[in-house]
């Protein structure tokens, strides 16, 4: 199993598009741990007895932020299932750019959005009322 962590954005950031610039991740490590860290997020890939890759990734936002450790940037090949569950301490709405998927948030109830990522380019994942990036899915 492969472990992902997704980096910390406590900054606001305003709605982004696609980008061309494949740039560098420190989102891809061979580390041996899974899961998520306390106030933190990880995205784990696995293979299901479907055979298809699906990346989760999981991410815990408090007092407006997501705190954790490494980049912050989450590297997917073209065609692989996502799932994203991100639990907030407070009211917002998450929101993936590109997809133009979005997920409710209500405070300690995880939400999920689940995709095929088959639009290749770097894709922003923000919180609309706080501003705050979560993360970027690149697909190649």
């Amino acid at each position: 199993m492969t472990a992902v962590t997704v980096g910390t954005f406590a900054a606001a950031a305003g709605c982004g598009e696609p980008a061309d610039d494949p740039g560098t991740s420190a989102g891809t490590s061979g580390a041996a741990s899974a899961g998520a860290t306390p106030g933190g997020a990880t995205a784990t890939t696995a293979s299901p007895s479907s055979k298809q890759n699906v990346t989760n990734i999981t991410v815990t936002v408090a007092k407006g932020k997501v705190r954790t450790d490494g980049g912050g940037r989450v590297k997917v090949k073209r065609g692989t299932a996502v799932r994203v569950t991100i639990t907030s301490d407070a009211a917002d709405e998450f929101h993936l750019h590109g997809y133009d998927r979005t997920v409710e948030l209500k405070p300690g109830t995880p939400g999920t959005l689940e995709l095929t990522a088959d639009k290749p380019g770097v894709f922003e994942a923000e919180l609309h009322h706080s501003g705050a990036r979560v993360f970027e899915l690149q697909v190649g």
